[in-house]
This record gives structure tokens, C-alpha cells and sequence, in this order.
């Protein structure tokens, strides 16, 4: 705990359960509940894992929210508590509760029942309600809420049980229509409930021959850019599919759109394996289901709850009349699937939330959170640092929080602006609110609100998460609300879980209701595990079912926390993917002639091969080769490009090479052909795109020449006289290319035969010589 909160008895729950090795028509298990206390400073009864009940007038005591598991295939029968001899405290004065308050109201002021505080009557009169059974795929949890503290007002009398015992007796029931029996639902309903040994008792179900764990929901325009989306979600997770609304209303059967989508959903959780539902679109793509709901003299007849397609049991409308999810209309509270919504209309803004979702997955997360303070009220009564006080409390000790609060300054834009600049993982933020705007400081420095225009101011870096108990940011029906400019914005949040209409305090306590669902959210991140945006918001609002059917004002938050944001992404793990695409042959800047492999390499089953920006070759079958003929090209430079698309984004790599497609050759240039020779005489060639010429005399080799100009000295005198033939291969990379031959005339004899004659002109003279 970083920040500071009074409490007066610290009671840490210890669980236990017992269970029969197998089920019978009617059997009984228990599930016990230690509570051992610690005392601490002055304030109100406090227990680790409760919520305080809070009823105007009536004594404020703690209650634990019981999820126990039922086996499978059985009904509830009965429900009993037993209790250890408590521990009596006397001289204790608890306050009472005062009526819940918007945001955006006046706070309202009670006192106390004095029929309840002048009662000796312990409060409350019983130690534990049976609130429900409810269905989580599946997996039947029944809701008790426990009272380990009862209250006798007029003598001031406390007791605390240390030890509670749940023993539940069941029949034989039947088997829920949405029970898949994966290993992925009994890892997660363990996670949920008090006694996860139970899950032993649900049998395992089959595996889905075709498996679309991520789904998205579009229409026609947006479907294209969407199913790059899907194609990269799939590389992470076990299938993914785009869907349109027409084709989905077209298909199913439902009262409006909204049911036939639910009722697709419904289809693709029960026989594809699907655990995540983006909504591609807002409410002009993709429709809502609007909720009743009523609370503290406010009654919304139309709140958008896109939790109606994640909660897939029940109708959420059992009387068929105008109000939906009304107290008993068939509500589900706990959710099959996660859902979220993409603030998206058009395709330019589609593709900048692809672009924004992938570029996030790929980073590292920050260790770092910035927690936001606003007055709710005059003189900070109650006092609203409660809320970064205990979201603190779930966040690793190797992060760094960052305070912004009003009580240490103003809390200008500027402020604001920096805070983000510093790339936090997720941002908290309490304060009055608006659609548009809500409130950085309320009263130092005079009311100060950052306005959906101000979003573009940001500069942050990384995208964090952003929560906040503020009135209607989150009403997505407006075009736009703070939450969507926020995640549409090239710098803002990557995912926002906002209030679609008023957010909800206690006088006494400016954490109550709104803020519980965000200390929640801040415990399902990180003390849970459920790093991915739409399961983190399931989580979270797992805590409160109890508190959500008992309570209307509980019900209301319940409703109206909705995920913009795409319900996969994880929020505290880089996603990374090893694939390269390498042009192999030829290499960047070489010169190119006739036919040429182009040879690449890569990850997936198909490369396209493009010269100059033109797609000119499919290869789906590696090793990847072009046949490129570059005499179809004028000389000079050119651009080899080749791509893949892995995890629905393009992976590439690309060279410039020189064409030059004049024709190879080898051509003799001295001697010409029929020249007679003698001596040495130097045999010399014009090449081109030759690298290596071999001289032949008369067919034998007798000199290779390596290196431009390639020549050979030919000593005549070693061939007899007469026609011989001069041969010159040209070879490139070792590959025949070209020859030229010549014939010359071998005259090395001739001055011979010129001095004879000489000589023998001179021999008369030599005959009469004198003596």
C-alpha cells in the first residue's frame, strides 16, 4: 500500500472446501472462509477482499462476495452458514451510510435510522444472503454474500466471525447449452470462484474442428482492411474471421439487428471456439443494445452495454417489453466472451486503428503508471486520493507510480501533457466528466478540463491503457466522446474503458461504486494475470456481481463500463514474431544480363516477385526463384522487390541492380583473319560481359587471360610454317559465353631462304679472290 488508508480491523481470508470424491443425486460440500484479524489504525471495520455495504442511514459493515462453484450437471437445493464463536468488541461506533452521488451532482447528506442505531437487533439481522446462480461457460457459480461483521448500534457491539463455513446441498440438473468443456474455460472459472478444486468434476468437452478464437464484426467497406487484422491476429492466437452485420443479420434470427449479432456470437462461442469479439465499427456499423437501468432518481432507457454481447446467457428482455436488462429480465453477469468496440467509421480511420494495435503489440511495456487526482468536492471531502491509494496497491513494486495530484498543485494542461510524455503503461484518472471533456482540477487553481480538442496536444510515445470514474466519456453514441478521440488520436491511448453515462461516488468515500470498478480493473492486470483488455474489464466486473444484483447503483456501473479497444491486445507483453524476407541472387548494386534467377527466401508459403513496383511472379512453392529476362528491359538500373505478408502485414526486401543488355561477346581484333605472321605477335580481343577469354592455338589451349584487356603473345616460330587457326573462348562466372577464331599464315622461313640466296649470289666472288 503506497498511499494511506485508516482502517480499524484487517480480517485476511484463508479458504477451504471440502468435496465428495463423486457426486450424487443429492449431496452436500462446504467451503470455509477464515477470516484472521489484525489491528490497525483508527477508522472504519475493514476486511481484505470485502466491500464495504453501504445503505443510506444504516450501519457501514463489511460483506464478502462468495463465488462458489457448483459441480456440474447440478441445482443448488440448499444454502447454509455456520459461524465459529466470534470475537466481541464493544465501545465501537461505526458511521452510517449516506445516499450514492454522480459526478456531476451536489452531494445529498443523511442521518442516521434511529430505529436501526437505537435497536439492540444485530445488524445485519442475518449473517449471509443467497444472492444467485449464475452460468460462466457453462460452469454454474452460486453468489453469497457473507457478513463477517454484525453490529448491535445501541450498545455499541461488534462481533467478527474468524471462521464461516458455506455448505450447499445439490440435486440433479442439467447440462448449460453453453458448457464447451475447453481447458481454456476450467483454467479461467478457477480463477473466478473460492473453490477451483471443483472444476475436477466437469468433464472435458471436444475440441472444435474449425477454431476462430478472435472474431470481428464490420461491415462491407470496412471488411478489407479489417481482415489484415484478423490475418495478424491469427499468428498468436487459434483462428480469427472477419463477419459482416449484413451477412450476420442475413444469416441469423433475432427481434432487431443487435439480437442477431449476439445470436452469431453466441453461434461462434459454442461451436468455434471463439473467447474475443471486436466490434469494427461504431454505433453506425456496428448496432448496440441499449439497457434500462435505474438508480438514485436517474433512469437511463437506452445505455449502451456492448457487455450484451460478451454475457451470452439469458435473453437480457424475459418480458419482451421496450426495456432491456431490467432486474428480471433474464441478466447474465458473467461473460462468455470479451468484446470491445473499434471507434472506427471509415477505412482511413480502420486502417490507423490496425497500424496503432499492431505497432503497440510489437513494444515493450513501460513500468510505469500515472495516477490522477481531481477533486470531487470542495476541500477535497471526500478525499478522491483514495483511488490512486488503492489501485496502487496491484501494481508491481518495480514500477514507478506517478502522482498527479490537485492537493500537490495545479493540475494544468500542461501537467497533463507532460505526465503522458512519459510513457506510462496505464493512466488512472478521477474528476467530473462530460462526453467530451472531464475535469484535471476542480477547485486549486479553479476548475480546469481537458477537452477532446486537447487530445492532439499529446506527444506521448507509447499508448497506455486509460481508466477513469468520470460522467459519460465513454458515450460512445456521441460523435465523438472522450474515450474514442482518445484512441483514435495518433498519440492518446491504446484502449480506454470509460463511463457511458454518470459515474458513481459515496460522500464518505469518493472510491465507492465508479472506483471500485477501476481498482478492479488495476487488480485483474496485474494480480490476476489478465493482461488482454477484454479480459482484464470481465475480471473486474467479476468482483462485483454480488454487489451489482443487490445493488441498483452497483448495476448502473456494472452496465455502463464499456472497452473501446480491441478486446486481445496484451497490455503488459511485447508480441514478436521471427520472419525475414532476403533476396539471395543477385546482391544489391551488381550488373545483370540476359536470364537471371532471382532467388529469395522467407517464412510462409508465397513470394511475389515485382521489378520496378510491377508484379510479375507468384512462387507458392519454396525455394522461391524468378526467371527474370532482362532483355525485355533497357539498360541502366532497376529495382528488385520481393514480399511476403506474415501475420497479415507485408515483410519485404528489396535490390537495385544495373541492367546491361548489350549482347556478350568475344571478338578477335588482331591478327585478321588470313594474315600472315611471324615472330611474336600479340593476339589481342574486344569483350563485353566477359570475364575470363582462353587462347587456343590450332585447338589447344595455350593461354587463359583473367584480367581486361585479355591478350596473348604468340610465338610464331613455335609453330611450323603454314595455316594454323587462332581460337578465343569468353566465359562469365565460369559459364560459355562466346568464341571468335581466326585463320593466319605462319611464315617464319622467308628471310632464311632470302640470305641463302645471298650468300650464293656472293660465291662467284669468293671463287677469285687473289692470292
Amino acid at each position: 500500500m503506497k498511499g494511506r488508508k485508516p482502517t480499524l480491523l484487517v480480517l485476511a481470508i484463508l479458504l477451504s472446501s471440502s468435496i465428495p470424491a463423486a457426486f450424487s443425486t443429492h449431496d452436500t460440500f462446504s467451503v470455509d472462509y477464515t477470516f484472521e484479524p489484525a489491528l490497525d489504525s483508527c477508522g472504519e471495520f475493514l476486511v481484505k477482499d470485502t466491500h464495504i455495504q453501504e445503505i443510506p442511514g444504516e450501519p457501514l459493515v463489511p460483506y464478502k462476495a462468495a463465488t462458489i462453484l457448483v459441480p456440474q450437471d447440478a441445482v443448488v437445493e440448499d444454502v447454509k452458514v455456520k459461524c465459529e464463536t466470534p470475537i466481541v468488541q464493544q465501545g465501537i461506533d461505526i458511521l452510517w451510510g449516506q445516499p450514492p452521488c454522480t459526478f456531476s451532482d451536489t452531494p445529498v447528506r443523511v442521518g442516521k435510522n434511529e430505529e436501526i442505531y437505537n435497536s439492540l437487533e444485530w445488524y445485519p439481522h442475518e449473517i449471509y444472503n443467497v444472492v444467485s446462480v449464475e452460468s460462466f461457460r457453462g460452469f454454474k457459480i452460486l453468489n453469497v454474500i457473507l457478513y463477517p461483521v454484525q453490529y448491535q448500534p445501541k450498545s455499541q457491539t461488534v462481533k467478527c466471525y474468524p471462521r464461516m463455513t458455506v455448505t450447499v446441498k445439490v440435486g440433479k440438473g442439467l447440462k448449460n447449452k453453453l458448457y464447451r468443456g475447453l481447458a481454456g474455460d476450467k483454467t479461467d472459472v478457477a480463477g473466478m470462484v473460492d473453490n477451483p478444486e471443483m472444476v475436477s468434476t466437469y468433464e472435458n468437452g471436444p475440441t472444435p474442428l474449425q477454431t476462430e478464437q478472435y472474431i470481428i464484426i464490420t461491415n462491407n467497406a470496412l471488411e478489407s482492411t479489417f481482415q489484415r487484422l484478423a490475418d495478424y491476429k491469427a499468428c498468436f492466437i487459434n483462428g480469427a474471421g472477419v463477419y459482416t452485420v449484413s451477412w450476420i443479420t442475413a444469416a441469423y434470427t433475432g427481434v432487431d439487428d443487435a439480437e442477431k449479432v449476439r445470436n452469431f456470437i453466441k453461434d461462434m462461442y459454442q461451436n468455434h471456439g471463439t473467447r474475443y469479439v471486436l466490434l469494427g465499427g461504431d454505433i453506425a456499423v456496428v448496432p448496440y443494445r441499449g439497457f434500462y437501468v435505474a438508480t438514485g432518481g436517474y433512469t437511463d432507457y437506452d445505455m449502451l452495454a456492448d457487455m450484451y454481447f460478451a454475457h451470452l446467457d439469458g435473453t437480457f428482455n424475459d418480458d419482451g417489453d421496450s426495456n432491456w436488462a431490467e432486474p428480471e429480465d433474464g441478466v447474465d453477469l458473467y461473460a462468455e466472451v470479451a468484446v470491445g468496440r473499434a471507434p472506427v467509421e471509415n477505412t482511413t480511420e480502420a486502417q490507423n486503428f490496425f497500424d496503432k494495435v499492431f505497432t503497440y503489440e510489437a513494444c515493450w511495456k513501460p513500468k510505469r503508471v500515472l495516477l490522477h487526482q481531481s477533486r470531487v468536492q470542495s476541500g477535497n471531502i471526500p478525499d478522491s486520493r483514495c483511488l490512486a491509494w488503492t489501485c496502487d496497491d496491484w501494481v508491481p513494486s518495480d514500477y514507478y507510480c506517478d502522482y498527479l495530484f490537485e492537493e500537490d498543485g495545479i493540475n494544468t494542461k500542461t501537467r497533463w501533457t507532460n505526465a503522458w510524455a512519459a510513457n506510462p503503461v496505464a493512466v488512472m484518472h478521477i474528476g467530473h466528466g462530460s462526453a467530451t471533456s472531464y475535469n484535471l482540477s476542480y477547485e486549486i487553481g479553479g476548475t480546469i478540463t481537458w477537452h477532446t480538442s486537447d487530445v492532439s496536444s499529446l506527444t506521448n510515445m507509447f499508448w497506455p491503457w486509460h481508466t477513469t470514474v468520470a460522467c459519460h466519456t465513454g458515450e460512445i453514441e456521441y460523435n465523438d466522446c472522450l474515450a474514442e478521440v482518445y484512441v483514435t488520436d495518433d498519440c492518446g491511448a491504446i484502449a480506454c474503458i470509460h463511463n457511458n453515462n454518470y459515474g458513481w461516488y459515496s460522500t464518505l468515500d469518493a472510491c465507492k461504486y465508479s472506483g471500485e470498478f477501476c481498482e478492479m480493473e488495476f487488480k485483474a492486470c496485474w494480480s490476476d494475470g489478465y493482461e488482454k483488455f477484454g479480459e482484464l474489464l470481465n475480471q473486474a466486473r467479476s468482483y462485483l456481481v454480488s454487489s451489482a444484483q443487490s445493488n441498483s447503483t452497483y448495476r448502473w456501473c456494472f452496465y455502463e463500463r464499456n472497452l473501446v479497444g480491441d478486446p486481445e491486445i496484451p497490455s503488459l507483453s511485447p508480441r514478436f514474431w521471427d520472419c525475414f524476407v532476403t533476396i539471395l541472387n543477385p546482391q544489391h548494386g551488381e550488373t545483370v544480363f540476359g536470364i537471371v534467377d532471382i532467388t529469395a527466401d522467407g517464412c510462409t508459403d508465397t513470394m511475389e516477385f515485382y521489378i520496378d513496383g510491377v508484379l510479375e511472379y507468384t512462387d507458392t512453392t519454396p525455394p522461391f526463384v524468378y526467371r527474370w529476362d532482362t532483355t525485355t528491359y533497357s539498360d541502366g538500373s532497376h529495382t528488385i522487390f520481393v514480399e511476403q505478408y506474415v501475420c497479415g502485414l507485408p515483410r519485404n526486401d528489396r535490390v537495385t541492380v544495373t541492367v546491361d543488355n548489350t549482347v556478350p561477346h568475344v571478338t578477335i581484333t588482331n591478327p585478321q583473319e588470313g594474315q600472315p605472321v611471324s615472330r611474336t605477335i600479340l593476339i589481342t580481343t574486344d569483350t563485353h560481359d566477359i570475364d575470363t577469354v582462353e587462347f587456343y592455338i590450332d585447338d589447344k589451349l595455350k593461354h587463359t587471360d583473367t584480367t581486361p584487356p585479355f591478350e596473348y603473345k604468340w610465338n610464331t616460330r613455335s609453330s611450323k610454317d603454314g595455316t594454323h587457326a587462332i581460337t578465343v573462348k569468353g566465359y562469365a562466372s565460369g559459364i560459355f559465353i562466346d568464341n571468335d577464331s581466326v585463320t593466319v599464315t605462319v611464315k617464319n622461313k622467308q628471310k632464311s631462304i632470302a640470305l641463302l640466296s645471298f650468300l650464293v649470289f656472293l660465291l662467284p666472288v669468293g671463287i677469285y679472290r687473289r692470292r
